[in-house]
């Protein structure tokens, strides 16, 4: 399953809100699974929080998502008042249009109350909301979580990374990253995401061989991409160019290497070394684009991996985020020994 990239909606002033409501309602409507309203109603509720009460203002993540649409809000600061998210949601109103004069504990309520999934992590640092509304629940992976963020130069258009992943009793998870970035970046993306979601994916290593070959008629890129085994207790990995990642495992944190190299390129294909990292339940696995900045990570951000994987994916997003190339996180995780 690969995913659509986001738009990011800066939020800073009472028109961003009236133009995010917009552009929310033009995606919901090619979704047949929101009903009329919903969605405009939940992005209004986001971008007036962020415009009341996050300084200075922040923004809003939307996607198609299924059968629906994902909503995520982030900004820096202050932070939720404690006991916000326990209040009892409110009535919800009866159509979309921005309500003057409640507070955030109403917001969030009503977001809560019309969301198919919702979760929100905040600290001093900042909040992030996460709303999918739209149809049931995703369909069950069984003992894998997973989610993410892609977010295009400019926070618009065509993003060149892109992430998948494909899940059952193992799962197996992808982040590329085309050359340069916009449309001919993505169709180095999409190249190697044909490759991953048509093949059954038993070996990292036989993956890159194909995905090599049918990158050769784009511009190339760099990939990192995993199978995981809870069977046998093992992650096997294999990267070329610059993806990252990190297995957190209890208290051990492992980093995944990559090799130096370019997919895609008229150039012999370039060696790839498996690396082997012992997977237990519980687990959970981060892949990350250049698009983050190196030196990321959870230390400050306390209960953070206990939240939705794209709450997690967009915390290290506003962190650690470049304004000047795509930026892609992926987050997995293990739901195996997991309260």
């Amino acid at each position: 399953m690969s995913e659509h990239a986001h738009r990011r909606h800066g939020v800073a002033a009472e028109e961003d809100v009236g133009a995010l409501r917009r552009s929310v309602a033009r995606l919901a409507a090619t979704q047949h699974g929101v009903r009329p309203g919903v969605a405009e109603l939940v992005a209004t509720e986001l971008g007036t929080n962020l415009l009341r009460h996050a300084v200075p203002g922040g923004y809003v993540l939307a996607r198609r998502a299924g059968d629906g649409v994902e909503l995520i809000s982030v900004d820096h600061g202050p932070g939720l008042p404690l006991g916000v998210l326990d209040a009892r949601p409110t009535p919800s109103p009866p159509d979309p249009a921005p309500h003057r004069g409640r507070g955030m504990h109403a917001g969030l309520s009503v977001v809560r109350r019309q969301a198919a999934e919702f979760d929100c992590y905040s600290t001093r640092r900042g909040t992030v909301v996460y709303a999918r509304v739209g149809g049931p629940a995703p369909a069950d992976h069984g003992r894998w979580r997973f989610g993410g963020v892609n977010i295009p130069y400019g926070g618009d258009g065509e993003s060149g990374d892109s992430w998948a992943v494909t899940a059952d009793q193992t799962l197996a998870a992808l982040v590329v990253d085309g050359l340069g970035h916009g449309p001919a970046a993505a169709v180095a993306a999409r190249a190697a995401v044909e490759v991953f979601e048509r093949s059954p994916l038993t070996s990292p290593e036989r993956f890159i061989q194909h995905a090599h070959e049918a990158m050769r008629t784009t511009r190339g890129g760099v990939l990192g991409m995993c199978v995981i085994d809870p069977t046998r207790g093992e992650l096997v990995y294999a990267g070329v160019g610059n993806i990252t990642g990190r297995v957190l495992t209890g208290s051990r944190n492992v980093h995944l290497l990559d090799r130096p190299g370019t997919l895609g390129t008229h150039l012999p294909l370039p060696s790839t070394r498996l690396q082997h990292v012992p997977w237990e339940p519980g687990s959970a696995l981060i892949l990350v684009s250049d698009g983050i900045r190196s030196g990321w990570g959870l230390a400050d951000h306390p209960g953070l991996l206990g939240h939705h994987p794209a709450i997690v994916a967009a915390v290290l997003h506003r962190d650690h985020g470049r304004t000047n190339d795509d930026a892609t996180v992926l987050v997995v995780h293990d739901k195996a020994g997991m309260p």
